[in-house]
This record gives structure tokens, C-alpha cells and sequence, in this order.
């Protein structure tokens, strides 16, 4: 966990920032006190105006009222909600923690890592300065108090947890807490639990032995989860991403063992049924790990783009990105198809066949509303359709995938599932 105490400013430009993010779609307002006067349709001019008044009409002297600081931890180990009761808890103890102390606080999305931006005075509501006296130090010193009291809790609650699962070795109890972050070794009769190279608790190893469980997976979830490994392993460039799609999707954990780049072995924790499995006797390690390259997985859609189009010429975006999804776990945008972060342009005959094919298809829906087809890049003029949502003209970003047009694009808001017990495996 770390908290960045960001630069001062006499006009509390760290509002625009956060402002920015939010009309950005990569941030959002989760709480904001002491702005009595301002209703939910403000404007960054007025948050800005309201914290400048309260400043200077109790404190003139102060030259640089503005504090700013976020509070980050690393990928989702805390969610936004429970990173806003830390920042409740270090806002008392630095001296901000006043009810009518006006406070910005806002989650951002825009990283890998759930951080926090919080923006307020340096003046109390009784006019005086807020100590700032060797404040970084001070900040890191309450960010690790905070941490260690709310650490050894976690600890204690993913302990509980894990003794609930159904597992037959110590490994596999061991391989449970890894997935929560937690490092696991045994000492004498106790099993050690590390976070951060401190270990946060213990726990007698008789207790552990005593929920070990013989027993004999269930063979119809055990072939669900190989049918879903191999459908994911295909739509993944390697383990780290496949692992990390099983976790979003799924709710399902991946344990390696042995070095990142040789492991030897693996574990599935599988949280919907509490159960732990030994990944071979599910799918063997070494099929597993045989992933595709970024050129074969782009040759294959290709190939399945033309077959699909030749097995039926009047396929729209819509069929094509059901399939897509289906088999690839991606979809087609503007087109170009998504492949991780990035976007690569069609063949040029796909697309004008595929633009071809949606336009005919629109008028076929709509036939009083006849325009002529268009094969204009989306970034110039359109017709002007303000009534039909569908045929707005889209938003460009330059991940080309957020714009107005996505419903009658890509299949909004549909899911899709090719293997029936897929949806089982879902939270």
C-alpha cells in the first residue's frame, strides 16, 4: 500500500484532474463532504470555487491550500470501497478527519493497480493550518499502522476461508492462501503465513491436518473445467494471461509451482464449489501450456473470418461477433478485430463486405428509412440519423472499442456461450 502526497496549488487544480478522469469514463466521485451548497450536477468551477472560499475566508495567509494525495495497492488486492475506509481512517489521523472538512475522494480505473485520489484543504474548518510538519514522513508512518492492523484481520479471515474448502494435502491448503497473495511455509508444528517478507500469523499444523479430506473429485466438474481451460488457453497469449482471465471470468484460481517460467505443476481452486483440484489430473501441464502465437491466433480468425463469410455472404458484424466471441473470445470494431489491448485492421474485402452486409441488414429492419450505402472511414461525414442510436456517429478512441455504435456493432450487452455447462463455472 502506498499514499503519494501530490503537489500543493493555490487553485486546486487537482480537481480539473480528477474531473478529467471522470469524463474520461476512467474515474468516479465516491464520496465528496462538506459541500453543503452544491448539488449533484456540479461543475470542477464550482468544486474548485467552493474549496477555494472556505480556504481564504478563514485563512488568507495560506499560499498553497491544496492537498492531494492517492492512495494506491497493487492489481485489485483491495477494492475501491475497502481502499475509501483506509482513506476515512488516514484522514483522522493526519489531522483531516473533521466532519465538515470539505473532501473530494474519487476511485480511478485507469491503471492495473485500484488507487484513490483524495483532494481537500489544508485548513481546518476552524481556520487554522492543518500540521504539515515532516507530513511524507508522517503519511507512510499511518499508511503502515493502518496496513498492519488491517492485515493481520485479512489474515485471520482468509485463514477461516480456506479451512471451509475442500482439499486432500497441505499443499493444497497452501495453494489456497497463495491465491489470496499469502506466502506459506512450515515451521516446527506451525504453518507461517508472509505478506509483504512479514509473517502476519500462525496456525497449528494439527489443525490443518485434521480438515485434510479424502475424496474423489466430481468427474462432471472436472470435464468442465478441462473443456473451459482448453477453450481459454486458445484465446490466451500465455499462463499469467490465461490465469488472470479464469480469475475475472470464473472466479477460478490457477496455482503454479516451481520457477515462473518452468513450472513443474499446478492447482485449480475452484471457489464456486470450495473445492481444490490437482491440475493434472484435470488437464496435463504440458498441453496446458501450449499456447498459440499472436501470428497463429491472428491467422486462425483470419481463416475463420473468410470461412464464415463464404459459408453465408450476407453475415452481418453482429453473427460474425457472436461467433467471434464464441470460439475466440474477442470482436470485431470499426473494422478491426480486438486482440488484448490492441486492434488489427481486416482485410479490406472483409470489411466492405461486412459494411455491405450491416447496411442491408439496417435496411431490411428500417425499410421507410432508405439511405444509400456508405464506404466512408467512420471519421468522416455520415448521414445524420439522431433518432436511431445505432447509426450515430461513433466516438474514436484510440482503444476503438468505446464509441455509440457498440450495440449494433459488436452485440452489446449478449452473452454467448458455445459449451453448455459454461455458465456454471460463472460467479
Amino acid at each position: 500500500m502506498i499514499a503519494t502526497i501530490l503537489p500543493s496549488s493555490t487553485t486546486f487544480h487537482a480537481v480539473d484532474y480528477n474531473e478529467l478522469k471522470v469524463s474520461e469514463g476512467v474515474a468516479e466521485l465516491l464520496e465528496m463532504k462538506g459541500f453543503d451548497l452544491i448539488d449533484k450536477n456540479y461543475t470542477p468551477e464550482e468544486l474548485k470555487q467552493a474549496l477555494i472560499d472556505y480556504t481564504y475566508q478563514s485563512n488568507e495567509r495560506i499560499k498553497k491550500p491544496q492537498f492531494h494525495l492517492a492512495i494506491s495497492c497493487k492489481g485489485d488486492e483491495y477494492t475501491h470501497e475497502q481502499l475509501l475506509e483506509i482513506a476515512h481512517k488516514y484522514l483522522d489521523e493526519m489531522g483531516y478527519g473533521d466532519p465538515e472538512q470539505p473532501v473530494l475522494i474519487y476511485a480511478h480505473h485507469d491503471t492495473d493497480n485500484n488507487h484513490l485520489h483524495i483532494v481537500t484543504s489544508r485548513v481546518d474548518p476552524a481556520g487554522n493550518k492543518i500540521n504539515d510538519h515532516h507530513e511524507r514522513v508522517r503519511s507512510q508512518e499511518v499508511i503502515n499502522r493502518i496496513m498492519g492492523e488491517n492485515q493481520e484481520q485479512r489474515a485471520s479471515d482468509a485463514v477461516k476461508k480456506a479451512l471451509d474448502y475442500r482439499f486432500s494435502t497441505i499443499s493444497q491448503f497452501k495453494a489456497i492462501l497463495e491465491s489470496s497473495g499469502y506466502e506459506c511455509y512450515e515451521k516446527d508444528d506451525s504453518l507461517c503465513i508472509k505478506r509483504d517478507g512479514h509473517v502476519i500469523d500462525t496456525l497449528p499444523m494439527a489443525t490443518v491436518q485434521s480438515h485434510l479430506q479424502s475424496f474423489e473429485p466430481d468427474e462432471k466438474r472436472r470435464r468442465q473445467l478441462r473443456a473451459i481451460l482448453k477453450k481459454y488457453r486458445d484465446m490466451t497469449a500465455d499462463k499469467d494471461e490465461l490465469r488472470a482471465l479464469m480469475k475475472e471470468k470464473f472466479g477460478i484460481d490457477l496455482v503454479f509451482h516451481g520457477s515462473k517460467d518452468k513450472p513443474y505443476g499446478y492447482t485449480i481452486i475452484d471457489h464456486q464449489t470450495k473445492t481444490v483440484f490437482k491440475g493434472g489430473n484435470v488437464w496435463k501441464l504440458s498441453e496446458l501450456l501450449q499456447f498459440q502465437s499472436k501470428e497463429e491466433r491472428l491467422h486462425r480468425m483470419d481463416e475463420f473470418i473468410d470461412a464464415m463469410l463464404e459459408d453465408n455472404p450476407n453475415l452481418t458484424t453482429r453473427e460474425l461477433n457472436r461467433m467471434l466471441r464464441r470460439q475466440f473470445g474477442t470482436h470485431i470494431s470499426k473494422g478491426r478485430i480486438a486482440y488484448g489491448d490492441e486492434f488489427i485492421d481486416l482485410q479490406d474485402y472483409q470489411v466492405e463486405t461486412l459494411r455491405a452486409n450491416d447496411h442491408k441488414a439496417w435496411q431490411q429492419e428500417h425499410p421507410l428509412e432508405q439511405h444509400p450505402i456508405s464506404h466512408h472511414h467512420s471519421d468522416e461525414p455520415q448521414p445524420k440519423h439522431s433518432n436511431n442510436p445505432r447509426l450515430r456517429k461513433p466516438t474514436i478512441t484510440k482503444e476503438g472499442s468505446r464509441d455509440q455504435n457498440r450495440e449494433w456493432e459488436v452485440g452489446h450487452n449478449t452473452r454467448y456461450n458455445d459449451i453448455d455447462d459454461e455458465n456454471q463455472l460463472k460467479r
